[in-house]
């Protein structure tokens, strides 16, 4: 179906919308949220469907994270959609007709690290499985992270002898119809796995996280305890190592105490006096939430931590757009405490002393992964139960209320990690771009005024 292709201005804004004089691309729905139910099979609430396309598309054993650019000279959208060995791109730009342009395989970097077990400390190969359940660490991945810095593409992945990808997005405006095979133009090599990449795309540094086997030797004792690896990649294709942030402080579940999951690396512009200006990272960090004055490089500091006792898994979390609280998901409280799904706020305005305010109650008892936060609206990935989009009501009181669902698996509802595993709600024509880990790529689109 063409795309009828219409300018206008709402009345009533889109929450991907940040204000009404701002123009808005309109594109045909095929398959509209009719009934509670978008193309008569997927359970829904205030979010339509524009396309779907099956993993089986992508010729993969399963799809993870999903990020997205604006190709700044075109204007194309393009989903970039990790997979189980490697990065698949595609264009999304006609959002009824999205098409797979591209893919970037996994790494083929063969890495070595520092045995700690060693007093030598001995240069040694490492694996430990081939399957996905054991986390092979030579072919694929069941999780691979990627983020976007200037026009180049970041991927790392974890349990992989993998470093850190960069690729340079302007490859592809070379697609003529033929889908096309890339290679990396850069592969940092100062760490092998990494359960995550996170960027501060005001001053150009990458910081990776839960890379618990560096091949830095000067710095082995900070970063292969999985705190934050920093890098200067403010020349994209020459990424340098910039220092190691760890912190025992904050309680934590597991024996490697300065392990981080997942962070948020921001300019800082909130409500604390004492840092403005200030490049702070808000870390989800296993029990807690860790904040970390990260600006001096050489010497980062920590400023302090906020811990809820029945807090399974910090798994992630996004800072409000005030910066004044940090809304994080726990991956583990409903297989290990039988309950239903949460979505936990922490007061921030202080950073030495953030707090615990209370958690958001859903009505499933689905597995919540990851969420991000657009305007006045959080929009998590909770697994078997799909998209989740909230409306931030009073924060201070941890009150949210739901506005709009898409259930990306319809006959599955069970605490399991399957399902919908991220989203991207950030492209200026308001469609939002999910993963689901078997079920493909989803392009959707919100209705909420």
């Amino acid at each position: 179906m063409p795309v009828r292709l219409f300018i206008v201005c709402f009345a009533a804004c889109s929450i991907f919308i940040s204000a009404c004089d701002k123009d808005k691309t309109i594109f045909d729905e095929p398959f509209p949220c009719e009934d509670g139910l978008a193309d008569g099979n997927y359970p829904c609430e205030n979010i339509g469907m524009y396309a779907h396309i099956s993993r089986s598309e992508f010729d993969t054993e399963r799809l993870n994270d999903i990020w997205g650019w604006t190709d700044p000279q075109t204007g194309k959208e393009y989903a970039l959609v990790g997979k189980y060995d490697g990065v698949a791109f595609v264009d999304v730009s006609d959002p009824e007709n999205p098409q797979i342009i591209g893919a970037l395989p996994e790494s083929s970097f063969s890495a070595k690290r520092v045995d700690l077990r060693t007093a030598d400390l001995e240069i040694c190969e490492f694996g430990i499985g081939s399957t996905p359940e054991a986390k092979a660490l030579t072919e694929g991945s069941v999780w691979r992270d990627l983020k976007v810095y200037q026009n180049h593409l970041f991927v790392v992945a974890d349990a992989q002898s993998h470093g850190m990808q960069v690729f340079d997005l302007t490859n592809l405006r070379n697609f003529d119809g033929t889908v096309l095979n890339f290679d990396a133009d850069a592969i940092y090599t100062e760490f092998s796995n990494a359960h995550n990449i996170v960027i501060n795309e005001t001053t150009g540094f990458a910081y990776a996280v839960g890379a618990t086997n560096s091949v830095n030797e000067d710095f082995v004792n900070d970063c292969n305890e999985g705190g934050l690896h920093m890098m200067d990649i403010s020349n994209p294709k020459s990424p340098v190592f910039a220092g190691c942030y760890r912190n025992t402080e904050a309680p934590r579940r597991r024996s490697n105490s300065a392990y981080i999951h997942d962070a948020q690396c921001v300019t800082y512009s909130g409500p604390d006096a004492d840092y403005q200006g200030s490049e702070i990272c808000f870390n989800a960090a296993e029990r807690a939430v860790d904040i970390a004055d990260v600006s001096d490089k050489s010497n980062p500091l920590h400023l302090g931590y906020a811990a809820n006792p029945n807090v399974q898994y910090s798994h992630q979390g996004w800072l409000t757009e005030d910066q004044a609280y940090f809304i994080m998901n726990d991956e583990l409280d409903e297989l290990n405490l039988g309950r239903n799904t949460k979505t936990h706020v922490f007061d921030v305005r202080d950073l030495e002393n953030p707090v615990f305010v209370g958690s958001f109650d859903h009505i499933t008892r689905t597995i919540d992964h990851n969420l991000y936060i657009k305007n006045d609206h959080t929009i998590l990935t909770n697994y078997t139960s799909g998209v989740r989009i909230l409306e931030n009501q009073d924060l201070s009181n941890a009150e949210f209320l739901q506005v709009g669902f898409f259930d990306t698996t319809p006959r599955n509802n069970s605490i399991t990690f399957e399902g919908t595993w991220s989203s991207y709600p950030y492209f200026e024509s308001g469609i939002l771009i999910v993963s689901d880990i078997f079920g493909g790529l989803f392009v959707l689109n919100p209705h909420l005024d």
